[in-house]
C-alpha cells in the first residue's frame, strides 16, 4: 500500500497493516465482562434449609426487569415446601422435588426471595435454586 510510485515491500505492508491495526483498537469499545455466578454446593447436606414449620427466607437475588426461569431444587427429610416471592408477592409454591418456575420481574430493580418450611412432623427442608433471566 504503498504511497508512492514504488512498488510495496514486506516492510512498508507490515507498517500498513499495523498502523491499521492501531485504528481498529483505538476506535472500538472494550468487551464487557461476563456476569459473576456463584455456584451453589453439590451436596444436599450443604444447601441452605429450614427446619421451621414456618416460612423462612433461605435464598435472595437482586434481579434487573424481565422474565426470570428459577430452577429449584427442593428435598426434605420429612414432607416440605418451597415457594418463589417477586418484591414480596407469592409467585408459585412447590413440593419437595425439581420444579421449574418462571417468573416476571417488573420493578427497575426486583428482589427474587425463595422460602421453606417442613410440612411434617420433623425433619429439615433444603433448596438449590438456580436463576437464569429469559
Amino acid at each position: 500500500m504503498s504511497r508512492v510510485n514504488q512498488p510495496d515491500t514486506l516492510v512498508t505492508l507490515l507498517r500498513e497493516i499495523q498502523r491499521r491495526l492501531r485504528l481498529l483498537e483505538s476506535t472500538g469499545r472494550p468487551a464487557a465482562r461476563a456476569p459473576v455466578a456463584a455456584f451453589q454446593p453439590a451436596r444436599s447436606p450443604e444447601w441452605p434449609g429450614t427446619d421451621s414449620a414456618e416460612w423462612t427466607p433461605v435464598v435472595r437475588l437482586i434481579t434487573r426487569p424481565g422474565e426470570v426461569l428459577i430452577v429449584l431444587d427442593v428435598v426434605a427429610d420429612t414432607a416440605g415446601e418451597a415457594r418463589v416471592l417477586v418484591d414480596g408477592d407469592v409467585a408459585a409454591t412447590v413440593e419437595a422435588g425439581r420444579h421449574e418456575v418462571t417468573v416476571t420481574a417488573s420493578a427497575a430493580v426486583a428482589e427474587l426471595t425463595v422460602e421453606a418450611r417442613r410440612t411434617g412432623a420433623t425433619g429439615s427442608v433444603r433448596v438449590s435454586a438456580f436463576a437464569l433471566a429469559g
